[in-house]
């Protein structure tokens, strides 16, 4: 990026709190952790900072006081939770931080690393949300995943502290029915979760880290516990065929989530995934995926048929009767907006 620009001259790599801070202070750039910038035409890259411990994750400011100033909170809309609703974290990284596809895990909190703001910290949050935002019906917890330990501890706090509003989180698919028992306790709503793949050989190329046989256990517990569940499944990854692809179409319509999404893998640089994908010349020009005996045409196809199958299904129908405000009124943007990459528009 500093190779390429004329105007931009520093870059903040990770954590970026701090840095801000010492160019706000005008420190000199030399002495500023996390920094790549420009000297005489040349790229200079400091020393990286430790991760941020929970006393400072605690020190910062909470988010929800800063989109209560600066943003008006009525335009921003998702389908799986109330509207409006607000925004959080709990902790930084992910306690798994091993599948080769993700983002976050290769290129901001490296690894298996989950750093936690203090359960009391997190507490004090949902109070000034319920106090100072009472129009707010929700809040997305937005860590990687919520993990059983932290999940009992946080919804004990909650509960004691009489705090009811709804919350929901991204969730690994292999919480223990205790811990899910006692989200829905605590008035957890929604569960967002990466199933990915059906196949054993996508799921151990992809370093998932979780057998299909516990993934679908956790689905039934999940239901079991009265949570809602959106499903992401994602098509395109190496090892998969056309043959695997559609057997993750029917095991997302077996586990029947409340809502799916089948998204198109996206090779982002600096994960392994894109890595594999340039060194076998695996992409398209605009940096899909393409294999030789797997096009990107074909993936897209798929991706079609995914949303058909599972939108436009009896299953799907029994859902919307039984609550049509929920799975049709709640959703009727989206589902516009849906038809055309369902039917005839390039995905």
């Amino acid at each position: 990026l500093l190779q390429k620009t004329k105007y931009i001259n520093k870059v903040i790599q990770g954590e970026f709190e701090y840095p801000l801070v010492d160019i706000a202070k005008n420190i000199p750039e030399k002495d500023i952790s996390n920094l790549y910038y420009k000297e005489n035409n040349e790229i200079k890259k400091n020393n990286q900072r430790p991760y941020l411990s929970g006393k400072e994750l605690d020190e910062i400011p909470f988010i929800s006081e800063f989109f209560k100033k600066q943003l008006d909170i009525y335009k921003y809309r998702t389908i799986s939770e109330p509207y409006p609703f607000m925004d959080i974290m709990t902790g930084r990284g992910c306690k798994w931080g091993l599948c080769t596809y993700c983002l976050w895990v290769h290129t901001y909190i490296k690894g298996s690393v989950y750093n936690v703001r203090s359960i009391e910290n997190v507490i004090e949050e949902f109070k000034y949300i319920e106090k100072d935002l009472p129009h707010v019906r929700s809040v997305m917890i937005q860590d990687d995943t919520f993990t059983d330990e932290r999940i009992m501890e946080f919804c004990e706090a909650k509960i004691k502290a009489g705090i009811k509003i709804k919350w929901s989180c991204y969730a690994r698919a292999n919480l223990t029915y205790e811990s899910l028992a006692m989200m829905k306790k605590a008035n957890c709503l929604n569960l967002h979760v990466g199933y990915e793949s059906a196949s054993k050989e996508v799921l151990k190329n992809i370093k998932k880290g979780l057998s299909r046989e516990t993934m679908e256990k956790f689905t039934h517990n999940a239901k079991k516990a009265r949570l809602h569940i959106h499903g992401d499944f994602a098509l395109g990854f190496p090892g998969e065929t056309v043959e695997s692809a559609k057997e993750t179409i029917k095991w997302a319509q077996k586990l029947n989530p409340h809502t799916a999404q089948f998204q198109l893998m996206i090779p982002f640089p600096g994960t392994p995934f894109y890595a594999l994908l340039k060194h076998n010349g695996w992409l398209t020009e605009k940096g899909e995926p393409d294999y030789p005996d797997y096009s990107n045409e074909q993936i897209r196809c798929l991706a079609k048929q995914a949303y058909r199958s599972f939108y436009i299904s009896p299953q799907y129908l029994y859902k919307a009767i039984r609550d049509p405000y929920y799975y049709v009124f709640l959703r009727l943007k989206a589902i516009f907006r849906a038809i055309p990459a369902m039917f005839w528009r390039r995905w």
